[in-house]
């Protein structure tokens, strides 16, 4: 188990475990221009997060299981917002006191999560669930990447 912390928020991931799942996992398949653009500026989103994915264990290249609209980003006046669902296996503590896992439900009505801007162009939302199975893993954790990113040319 590792320890990652990123101010009052604190991560006991299992990372060891964590690759072996991405392992298992196929890469993004899709050949929209969406998912291509995401997929070309993996190697930014790498460099924004300074190493945190190889401690949590995540191959970024490597799809969850998530429908590929996932990929489609959120479109603002002079950017897109990409936000990208990925699973660690461990825990999640919020000044020192676990957040508990949860069902899903009715999407983000209730949702305990937790988010940390890292670099202006990126974010992390954190989130617990039971509705997320791996196998022999007990705490799954989602970790929601929110990327900013200029706006695609044709």
């Amino acid at each position: 188990m590792k320890s990652v912390e990123l101010g009052n928020i604190k991560l006991v991931v299992d990372s060891i475990e964590t690759r072996k799942f991405y392992e298992t996992q196929n890469g993004f398949v899709c050949n929209c221009p969406d998912c291509l653009d995401y997929v070309s500026k993996i190697s930014n989103v790498q460099l924004e997060l300074n190493g945190i994915d190889k401690e949590f264990g995540i191959d970024l290249y490597k799809a969850v299981g998530q429908g590929m609209d996932e990929l489609m980003p959120h479109d603002y006046d002079g950017y897109h917002l990409y936000v990208v669902p990925y699973y660690v296996i461990g825990k999640l503590f919020v000044n020192g006191k676990e957040l508990e896992k949860e069902s899903s439900g009715s999407i983000w009505s209730n949702t305990r999560r937790v988010e940390k801007r890292l670099t202006k162009n990126l974010s992390l939302i954190i989130t617990t669930t039971e509705d997320i199975t791996i196998v022999a893993a007990r705490n799954i954790l989602t970790i929601w990447l929110e990327y900013k990113t200029g706006l695609r040319t044709k």
